[in-house]
């Protein structure tokens, strides 16, 4: 409800005349603080200009893709849930993660990454002082692809993440196996 300062014929004319142009400008203001966040843009800012701890501790396209999700999960460090979105985001759905804990303040994490990523093969060229971009293919004319594991592809790299995120006190074992099912 507004408020007005005399509420007369002339205020309430001026009022109605930009009220609307204010609830929209309200309402994209809305949608940019709860959509931003996800922006690959913003994880490529923080990334290049080392404005993150995980920016030093992983690969730019991994950061760039889960930057939110991993900010967002370790609002709480170190619950089971939190690790479980994390290797979701960053290995697919189909990872599989088996935690163990044999003593107080030790957790072992046993990660299967069977998670594939296809990435065409393309061939960029100058047309009309642009860069254009064709598909290659091979003699028998299928679209040539390249094959990788979704996320980290070793043991050292998922290291680096989990130390910015694990708790203190809590000592973790990590071990990964990517490309298996």
């Amino acid at each position: 409800m507004p408020q007005y300062f005399k509420g007369d014929a002339t205020e309430l004319k001026y009022f109605n005349c930009v009220d609307p142009l204010l609830s929209l400008l309200s309402l994209e203001k809305t949608n940019f603080f709860d959509r931003a966040y996800e922006c690959f843009s913003l994880g490529d800012v923080l990334y290049d200009n080392d404005l993150s701890p995980l920016a030093n501790a992983i690969s730019k396209d991994i950061f760039r893709t889960s930057f939110w999700t991993v900010f967002d999960s370790f609002l709480v460090a170190g619950s089971f849930e939190s690790y479980l979105t994390v290797f979701r985001k960053v290995f697919g759905d189909d990872v599989v993660v088996n935690f163990t804990v044999p003593d107080p303040g030790k957790l072992e994490i046993d990660i299967v990454a069977s998670g594939i990523e296809l990435s065409t093969f393309v061939a960029r060229y100058i047309d009309n002082n642009q860069y254009a971009f064709d598909n290659v293919f091979d003699q028998d004319g299928d679209q040539i692809v390249f094959q990788t594991v979704k996320g980290f592809e070793s043991e050292y790299e998922l290291e680096q993440m989990l130390f910015e995120m694990v708790p203190a006190g809590i000592y973790t074992e990590i071990s990964l196996t990517v490309g298996e099912e």
